[in-house]
Protein backbone atom coordinates (compact mmCIF):
# COMPACT_ATOMS: atom_id res chain seq x y z
CA UNK A 1 0.00 0.00 0.00
CA UNK A 2 1.47 3.19 -0.78
CA UNK A 3 1.11 6.90 0.61
CA UNK A 4 1.94 10.27 -1.17
CA UNK A 5 1.68 15.64 -1.68
CA UNK A 6 0.30 19.25 -1.26
CA UNK A 7 2.40 22.84 -2.27
CA UNK A 8 4.26 24.38 0.05
CA UNK A 9 5.41 28.29 0.02
CA UNK A 10 7.79 30.13 1.41
CA UNK A 11 6.71 33.55 0.53
CA UNK A 12 5.72 35.01 3.94
CA UNK A 13 2.50 32.76 4.00
CA UNK A 14 2.72 30.32 7.47
CA UNK A 15 4.38 26.84 7.01
CA UNK A 16 1.83 24.00 6.26
CA UNK A 17 4.12 22.03 8.55
CA UNK A 18 2.01 21.63 11.75
CA UNK A 19 2.43 24.76 14.12
CA UNK A 20 5.15 26.41 12.67
CA UNK A 21 5.61 29.86 10.11
CA UNK A 22 8.80 30.24 7.74
CA UNK A 23 11.64 28.40 8.56
CA UNK A 24 14.56 30.31 9.88
CA UNK A 25 17.74 28.27 11.04
CA UNK A 26 18.61 28.05 14.26
CA UNK A 27 21.56 27.65 16.49
CA UNK A 28 21.47 23.87 17.71
CA UNK A 29 23.68 20.76 17.33
CA UNK A 30 22.50 20.15 13.28
CA UNK A 31 25.20 20.93 11.31
CA UNK A 32 26.07 24.37 9.99
CA UNK A 33 25.46 23.80 6.45
CA UNK A 34 23.27 20.60 6.53
CA UNK A 35 20.13 23.23 5.68
CA UNK A 36 21.88 24.24 2.41
CA UNK A 37 23.64 21.03 1.89
CA UNK A 38 21.25 18.03 2.84
CA UNK A 39 18.76 16.79 0.13
CA UNK A 40 15.90 14.08 0.58
CA UNK A 41 15.80 10.22 -0.43
CA UNK A 42 13.16 10.15 -2.85
CA UNK A 43 11.56 7.25 -4.01
CA UNK A 44 8.49 7.14 -7.00
CA UNK A 45 5.40 5.00 -6.69
CA UNK A 46 2.05 5.22 -8.84
CA UNK A 47 -1.15 6.41 -7.18
CA UNK A 48 -4.35 4.30 -5.91
CA UNK A 49 -6.29 5.05 -8.95
CA UNK A 50 -3.39 4.23 -11.76
CA UNK A 51 -3.13 0.78 -10.23
CA UNK A 52 -6.80 -0.24 -10.37
CA UNK A 53 -6.57 1.07 -13.89
CA UNK A 54 -4.20 -1.78 -14.65
CA UNK A 55 -6.33 -4.16 -12.61
CA UNK A 56 -2.91 -4.09 -9.58
CA UNK A 57 -5.24 -3.16 -6.69
CA UNK A 58 -7.90 -5.19 -4.94
CA UNK A 59 -9.62 -4.82 -1.20
CA UNK A 60 -8.80 -8.04 0.47
CA UNK A 61 -10.03 -9.05 3.73
CA UNK A 62 -7.36 -10.92 6.28
CA UNK A 63 -8.63 -11.96 10.15
CA UNK A 64 -11.73 -9.77 9.97
CA UNK A 65 -9.86 -6.07 8.41
CA UNK A 66 -9.84 -4.99 5.38
CA UNK A 67 -6.49 -3.95 3.17
CA UNK A 68 -5.36 -2.54 -0.16
CA UNK A 69 -3.62 -5.11 -1.99
CA UNK A 70 -1.52 -3.50 -4.20
CA UNK A 71 0.51 -5.14 -6.86
CA UNK A 72 3.08 -3.14 -7.85
CA UNK A 73 4.91 -5.90 -9.52
CA UNK A 74 2.04 -6.27 -11.77
CA UNK A 75 1.51 -2.50 -12.74
CA UNK A 76 5.42 -2.56 -13.45
CA UNK A 77 5.01 -5.27 -15.94
CA UNK A 78 1.49 -4.70 -17.53
CA UNK A 79 2.57 -2.22 -19.44
CA UNK A 80 5.95 -0.79 -20.86
CA UNK A 81 4.87 2.81 -20.50
CA UNK A 82 4.63 2.00 -16.77
CA UNK A 83 8.24 1.30 -16.50
CA UNK A 84 9.66 4.24 -18.99
CA UNK A 85 7.34 6.83 -17.45
CA UNK A 86 8.74 6.34 -13.70
CA UNK A 87 12.40 5.90 -15.20
CA UNK A 88 11.86 9.19 -16.31
CA UNK A 89 10.97 10.74 -13.30
CA UNK A 90 13.32 9.25 -11.28
CA UNK A 91 16.27 9.96 -13.80
CA UNK A 92 15.08 13.36 -13.63
CA UNK A 93 15.78 13.44 -9.72
CA UNK A 94 19.04 11.30 -10.21
CA UNK A 95 20.53 14.31 -12.75
CA UNK A 96 19.85 16.91 -9.51
CA UNK A 97 21.78 14.42 -7.27
CA UNK A 98 18.69 13.18 -4.97
CA UNK A 99 18.93 10.13 -3.07
CA UNK A 100 16.85 7.81 -4.78
CA UNK A 101 15.67 4.06 -4.18
CA UNK A 102 14.48 2.45 -7.37
CA UNK A 103 11.23 0.77 -7.22
CA UNK A 104 11.51 -2.24 -9.08
CA UNK A 105 14.73 -2.80 -7.55
CA UNK A 106 13.11 -2.98 -3.81
CA UNK A 107 10.40 -4.75 -5.34
CA UNK A 108 12.73 -7.46 -6.62
CA UNK A 109 14.59 -7.38 -2.89
CA UNK A 110 11.14 -8.20 -0.83
CA UNK A 111 10.85 -11.41 -2.36
CA UNK A 112 12.28 -13.17 0.18
CA UNK A 113 11.00 -11.21 3.16
CA UNK A 114 7.33 -11.05 2.08
CA UNK A 115 7.83 -14.73 1.92
CA UNK A 116 8.94 -15.14 5.71
CA UNK A 117 6.02 -12.92 6.80
CA UNK A 118 3.98 -14.76 5.29
CA UNK A 119 5.19 -17.84 6.88
CA UNK A 120 5.00 -16.14 10.49
CA UNK A 121 1.03 -15.08 9.66
CA UNK A 122 2.41 -11.64 9.50
CA UNK A 123 -0.01 -9.37 7.77
CA UNK A 124 2.16 -6.32 5.77
CA UNK A 125 1.02 -4.46 2.46
CA UNK A 126 3.01 -3.82 -0.14
CA UNK A 127 3.67 -0.40 0.73
CA UNK A 128 4.34 -0.99 4.43
CA UNK A 129 6.86 -3.20 3.19
CA UNK A 130 8.47 -0.66 0.72
CA UNK A 131 8.71 2.33 2.77
CA UNK A 132 10.25 0.22 5.25
CA UNK A 133 12.82 -0.95 3.21
CA UNK A 134 13.43 2.09 1.00
CA UNK A 135 13.24 4.40 3.98
CA UNK A 136 12.57 7.54 1.75
CA UNK A 137 12.15 11.40 2.95
CA UNK A 138 9.74 11.92 0.06
CA UNK A 139 7.21 9.87 -2.21
CA UNK A 140 6.75 10.76 -5.45
CA UNK A 141 3.37 9.51 -6.55
CA UNK A 142 2.53 9.32 -10.35
CA UNK A 143 -1.15 9.56 -11.72
CA UNK A 144 -1.82 9.23 -15.38
CA UNK A 145 -4.05 8.89 -17.87
CA UNK A 146 -4.06 8.75 -21.74
CA UNK A 147 -6.73 9.08 -24.48
CA UNK A 148 -7.93 9.81 -27.62
CA UNK A 149 -8.96 13.35 -28.43
CA UNK A 150 -12.19 13.11 -29.80
CA UNK A 151 -12.23 16.59 -30.48
CA UNK A 152 -8.99 16.58 -32.62
CA UNK A 153 -8.99 16.22 -36.62
CA UNK A 154 -6.16 13.73 -36.56
CA UNK A 155 -7.74 11.60 -33.45
CA UNK A 156 -4.34 12.27 -31.35
CA UNK A 157 -4.13 11.29 -27.90
CA UNK A 158 -4.42 13.46 -24.53
CA UNK A 159 -2.06 12.67 -21.85
CA UNK A 160 -2.96 13.88 -18.34
CA UNK A 161 -0.94 13.28 -15.50
CA UNK A 162 -0.22 14.89 -11.87
CA UNK A 163 2.62 14.51 -9.84
CA UNK A 164 2.22 14.70 -5.57
CA UNK A 165 4.71 15.28 -3.78
CA UNK A 166 4.30 13.25 -0.39
CA UNK A 167 6.17 13.32 3.14
CA UNK A 168 6.72 9.73 4.02
CA UNK A 169 6.64 9.88 7.98
CA UNK A 170 3.29 11.97 7.96
CA UNK A 171 1.49 11.30 4.70
CA UNK A 172 0.75 14.79 4.29
CA UNK A 173 0.86 15.90 0.63
CA UNK A 174 2.67 19.63 0.37
CA UNK A 175 2.65 19.77 -3.69
CA UNK A 176 0.89 18.70 -6.47
CA UNK A 177 1.47 19.36 -10.19
CA UNK A 178 -1.62 18.45 -13.14
CA UNK A 179 -0.58 18.98 -17.01
CA UNK A 180 -1.76 17.98 -20.16
CA UNK A 181 -0.17 17.28 -23.46
CA UNK A 182 -0.76 16.30 -26.85
CA UNK A 183 1.06 12.58 -27.53
CA UNK A 184 3.31 13.38 -30.42
CA UNK A 185 4.90 10.61 -30.62
CA UNK A 186 4.58 8.21 -27.78
CA UNK A 187 3.17 8.32 -24.26
CA UNK A 188 6.90 7.47 -22.53
CA UNK A 189 8.60 10.15 -24.74
CA UNK A 190 5.67 12.61 -24.59
CA UNK A 191 5.90 12.96 -20.03
CA UNK A 192 9.75 12.60 -20.21
CA UNK A 193 9.93 16.13 -22.42
CA UNK A 194 6.82 17.59 -20.01
CA UNK A 195 8.05 16.34 -16.88
CA UNK A 196 11.52 17.83 -17.74
CA UNK A 197 9.91 21.13 -17.74
CA UNK A 198 7.75 20.70 -14.70
CA UNK A 199 10.88 19.88 -12.35
CA UNK A 200 11.54 23.41 -12.64
CA UNK A 201 8.55 23.97 -10.25
CA UNK A 202 9.05 20.70 -8.18
CA UNK A 203 11.84 20.83 -7.15
CA UNK A 204 12.16 23.85 -5.19
CA UNK A 205 9.06 23.10 -3.28
CA UNK A 206 11.25 20.05 -2.19
CA UNK A 207 14.02 21.55 -1.53
CA UNK A 208 11.71 24.44 0.95
CA UNK A 209 9.80 21.72 2.35
CA UNK A 210 12.80 19.79 3.35
CA UNK A 211 14.64 22.79 5.04
CA UNK A 212 11.76 23.26 7.05
CA UNK A 213 12.13 19.52 8.43
CA UNK A 214 15.44 20.02 8.73
CA UNK A 215 15.05 22.98 11.12
CA UNK A 216 11.67 22.47 12.55
CA UNK A 217 11.81 18.86 12.81
CA UNK A 218 10.75 15.65 11.56
CA UNK A 219 6.75 14.65 12.01
CA UNK A 220 6.04 11.69 13.56
CA UNK A 221 3.62 9.87 16.09
CA UNK A 222 4.01 8.18 19.32
CA UNK A 223 2.07 5.79 21.08
CA UNK A 224 2.62 3.77 24.30
CA UNK A 225 0.78 0.90 25.03
CA UNK A 226 0.33 -1.70 27.84
CA UNK A 227 0.73 -5.08 26.94
CA UNK A 228 -2.70 -7.02 28.63
CA UNK A 229 -0.59 -9.80 30.43
CA UNK A 230 1.71 -7.09 32.23
CA UNK A 231 0.76 -6.30 35.66
CA UNK A 232 1.41 -2.73 35.58
CA UNK A 233 -0.06 0.76 34.28
CA UNK A 234 0.84 3.40 33.24
CA UNK A 235 0.09 5.54 36.85
CA UNK A 236 1.55 2.81 38.10
CA UNK A 237 4.76 3.95 40.54
CA UNK A 238 8.49 3.05 38.86
CA UNK A 239 11.58 3.03 40.75
CA UNK A 240 12.15 6.20 39.47
CA UNK A 241 9.61 7.41 42.42
CA UNK A 242 7.10 8.60 39.84
CA UNK A 243 4.76 7.28 37.12
CA UNK A 244 5.54 5.41 33.99
CA UNK A 245 3.19 7.89 32.63
CA UNK A 246 5.26 11.11 34.42
CA UNK A 247 8.83 9.75 33.25
CA UNK A 248 7.06 9.28 29.30
CA UNK A 249 6.04 12.49 30.03
CA UNK A 250 9.09 14.57 31.05
CA UNK A 251 11.35 12.29 28.33
CA UNK A 252 9.10 14.02 25.34
CA UNK A 253 9.98 17.07 27.00
CA UNK A 254 13.55 16.84 27.00
CA UNK A 255 13.97 14.57 23.55
CA UNK A 256 11.48 16.29 21.26
CA UNK A 257 12.63 19.37 18.75
CA UNK A 258 11.76 22.23 21.45
CA UNK A 259 8.87 20.10 23.28
CA UNK A 260 7.03 19.95 20.47
CA UNK A 261 4.39 17.47 20.98
CA UNK A 262 0.59 16.96 21.06
CA UNK A 263 -0.77 14.27 23.88
CA UNK A 264 -4.02 13.24 22.05
CA UNK A 265 -5.06 10.39 24.36
CA UNK A 266 -3.98 9.70 27.83
CA UNK A 267 -5.39 6.47 29.84
CA UNK A 268 -4.12 4.31 32.36
CA UNK A 269 -2.89 1.65 29.61
CA UNK A 270 -2.35 4.16 26.61
CA UNK A 271 -0.41 7.39 25.93
CA UNK A 272 -0.64 8.68 22.48
CA UNK A 273 1.10 11.86 21.11
CA UNK A 274 0.84 13.67 17.32
CA UNK A 275 2.53 16.03 15.70
CA UNK A 276 6.06 15.15 18.04
CA UNK A 277 9.11 16.74 16.21
CA UNK A 278 12.27 15.04 16.48
CA UNK A 279 15.54 15.92 14.84
CA UNK A 280 16.11 15.08 10.95
CA UNK A 281 19.97 14.93 10.93
CA UNK A 282 22.08 13.69 13.89
CA UNK A 283 25.24 16.11 14.92
CA UNK A 284 26.96 14.29 11.85
CA UNK A 285 24.70 15.22 8.96
CA UNK A 286 23.38 11.51 8.87
CA UNK A 287 19.64 11.55 9.40
CA UNK A 288 17.79 10.20 12.15
CA UNK A 289 14.61 8.29 11.90
CA UNK A 290 11.85 7.39 14.33
CA UNK A 291 13.15 3.81 14.23
CA UNK A 292 16.47 4.80 15.96
CA UNK A 293 14.29 7.58 17.98
CA UNK A 294 12.24 4.93 19.57
CA UNK A 295 15.09 2.33 20.27
CA UNK A 296 17.23 5.20 22.38
CA UNK A 297 13.54 6.10 24.26
CA UNK A 298 13.52 2.30 24.82
CA UNK A 299 17.19 1.69 26.49
CA UNK A 300 16.23 4.54 28.83
CA UNK A 301 13.01 3.35 29.51
CA UNK A 302 14.49 0.03 30.51
CA UNK A 303 17.06 1.10 32.58
CA UNK A 304 15.91 3.81 34.49
CA UNK A 305 12.32 2.55 35.10
CA UNK A 306 13.32 -1.21 35.16
CA UNK A 307 10.21 -2.88 32.78
CA UNK A 308 10.56 -4.86 29.65
CA UNK A 309 9.50 -2.79 26.81
CA UNK A 310 9.66 -3.52 22.98
CA UNK A 311 9.39 -1.67 19.76
CA UNK A 312 6.75 -2.37 17.19
CA UNK A 313 7.57 0.47 15.32
CA UNK A 314 6.04 -0.37 11.99
CA UNK A 315 5.60 2.66 9.55
CA UNK A 316 8.26 5.03 9.22
CA UNK A 317 6.68 7.64 10.94
CA UNK A 318 4.87 6.15 14.04
CA UNK A 319 6.38 4.73 16.93
CA UNK A 320 4.81 2.03 18.84
CA UNK A 321 6.41 0.88 21.97
CA UNK A 322 4.52 -1.87 24.01
CA UNK A 323 5.56 -2.31 28.15
CA UNK A 324 5.69 -5.70 28.65
CA UNK A 325 6.36 -5.82 32.44
CA UNK A 326 8.92 -6.92 34.84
Amino acid sequence: MLLLFAACENNGKQSKLTGYGNAVEESDNTVVNAIEQAKPSIMVLPSDNLLQSFDALKNVSINGANYLDRDYNKYILENSNNRAIISAIQNEFVQLDYPLTDLEQTLKSLNNRVATNMADDVAQDAKTLLLQTASPDIIIELDYDCKIDPTDPNFRKNLTYTITAFDAYTNKAFSSKTKNETVSDDIAKTFSQSFHKSMKEIEPEIGRYFQNIVVFGREITVRFTVAKKSKVSLVSESITGETYADWIMDYMDLNTKKGTYKLQNNTDYELYFVNVRIPALQSDGTQYSAYKWARQLIKEFKTECGVKCSNKVQGLGDVHIMINGF
